[in-house]
């Protein structure tokens, strides 16, 4: 009886490789005649939707494995990142779904943490700046985007990080298929000769430009760390040490100055988070920049540092880059600089609901002063700002402005309490990892858009989801230990 079940599950399975084969061959010779070759991908396809119908933590942390590969791609006036925005789509519709089916065994614990509250009051003041936005279509549209980014990596992380060991997939997967995809732009980085203008075009098409793949390897190496201090000497610990030796020399050779200094932002934060020193830097932070802001506020002083318009222009060798941005003549530093000068008008019209999420390309050509143009001020990229902090102020107003301030802070002065709490040196490595992370997010933040750049705003809300999630063992550990 049961060797003739055995036979029977056999017979079965050797049907479904049969026809799994034949599916491949029949889509791999029409990919060939039709010159399609996105046909041969569809029985992989196929088996991957059975895959995550069985088990959809498939697809959670399938994301972080296609995430470094991700591709931005146009279909007439429509852009999407293929194949992460999909599957950011599918996460937040499983999210749904999950919480619907478990509802009565769903705890909302974590709902009621503060950087939860501050999570969720973002998302409805965002809505309600939608209600009074000056471009209602386009604002709407950003906000929809925004959920897929918040409920797949903050919210569904609660349910799919209970321990160590998840957290510990999720970077593992990240330090395999990161690494390979330095790997990738470094080995053709080296056959342009390691050329500052060959950084723009050997990252493509994986990474948007080389500002979008510096970035996500400095967010992610404090992971790498992590994963390398908590990992047993042997081969895996080698290649690990490797691996942060690529992500370094990845850094350097994308020349981006923003993320080359991050690193050592990087350093300098993990010893203040490790002596409690973050309250302190923080309103250090926050002092110099109010400083800053009325200096160049008072008697219009910000108009002393418009560019000459002749000198402003790129630079093809690294080094003059450097030069040009210390005199004020480097193209990109000064057509930030135009954007931003048109932000701070726009916010003096509309300081309390702002214009409205996505809607600060639509209308600052109106509030631009003319002594800042450079000779990219047409924006033909169709950019944003160039600083998710004024883009906030602009888009969302003082108020929506704040709440993120509150949550970045709640996050890093989270991440710092919850490092101290921890008696796990493995749990608070990850902690600080996250934390590190965050900051190194903030501070690009400072130049760039990145929130809503699909390579990195994940890792923005999955770090203060493992905050919320390791607070509250912290907690549950410490009462047990009393009890």
């Amino acid at each position: 009886m049961l060797a003739n079940k055995l036979t029977d599950k056999m017979d079965i399975q050797k049907t479904i490789f049969t026809a799994f084969t034949a599916a491949v061959v029949l889509f791999s010779v029409l990919g060939l005649l039709t010159q399609n070759f996105l046909l041969a991908a569809v029985p992989i396809g196929i088996l991957g939707a059975i895959a995550i119908i069985k088990d959809y933590r498939i697809l959670y942390y399938g994301f972080w494995a296609v995430l470094p590969f991700s591709v931005e791609i146009y279909l007439g006036s429509f852009g999407t990142d293929l194949p992460t925005e999909p599957i950011m789509l599918g996460l937040t519709g499983i999210a749904f779904i999950v919480f619907i089916t478990n509802m009565s065994s769903v705890s909302l614990k974590h709902l009621y943490h503060p950087i939860s509250l501050l999570v969720i009051l973002h998302l409805v003041w965002m809505f309600f700046t939608c209600l009074y936005s000056q471009s209602p279509l386009i604002s709407y549209k950003f906000f929809l985007a925004k959920l897929w980014y918040i409920i797949p990596f903050f919210f569904l992380s609660f349910h799919m990080i209970k321990n160590l060991a998840n957290v510990q997939l999720i970077v593992k997967i990240l330090s395999i298929c990161l690494t390979f995809a330095i790997c990738i732009v470094l080995v053709r980085h080296a056959i342009d000769g390691f050329t500052f203008v060959g950084s723009h075009h050997v990252v493509r098409p994986i990474f948007r430009n080389h500002v979008n793949y510096s970035a996500i390897v400095v967010v992610v190496l404090p992971f790498i760390w992590a994963l390398y201090k908590n990992t047993e000497s042997g081969i895996y610990k080698k290649y690990l040490l490797l691996a942060l030796v690529l992500f370094i020399i990845g850094t350097y050779f994308s020349y981006t100055r923003a993320a080359q200094l991050c690193i050592f932002i990087s350093i300098g934060t993990f010893f203040i988070f490790k002596y409690k020193l973050g309250k302190l830097a923080i309103t250090g932070s926050c002092l110099m920049a109010i400083l800053l802001v009325s200096y160049l506020s008072i008697n219009n002083k910000y108009l002393d540092f418009a560019p000459d318009f002749e000198n402003t222009v790129a630079h093809k060798e690294f080094d003059n880059l450097l030069e040009a941005t210390l005199k004020m003549e480097d193209i990109s530093t000064m057509e930030r600089v135009y954007r931003w000068i048109a932000g701070s008008q726009m916010i003096q019209e509309r300081p309390l609901t702002g214009f409205g999420p996505s809607s600060f390309y639509t209308h600052y050509t109106k509030y631009t002063v003319r002594s800042f143009e450079t000779y990219v001020s047409d924006n033909p990229e169709k950019s944003g700002i160039h600083s998710y902090y004024l883009m906030t102020l602009v888009e969302q107003g003082i108020i929506g402005f704040l709440i993120f301030l509150g949550l970045i802070f709640s996050i890093i002065l989270g991440g710092e309490r919850v490092y101290h709490q921890l008696r796990d040196e493995k749990i608070k490595r990850y902690i600080m990892a996250a934390t590190l992370s965050t900051v190194v997010i903030c501070a690009l933040c400072l130049i760039n858009d990145l929130i809503e750049a699909d390579k990195i705003g994940p890792f923005f809300f999955l770090n203060a989801s493992l905050i919320v999630i390791f607070d509250f063992k912290s907690r549950k550990n410490k009462t047990e230990t009393e009890g």
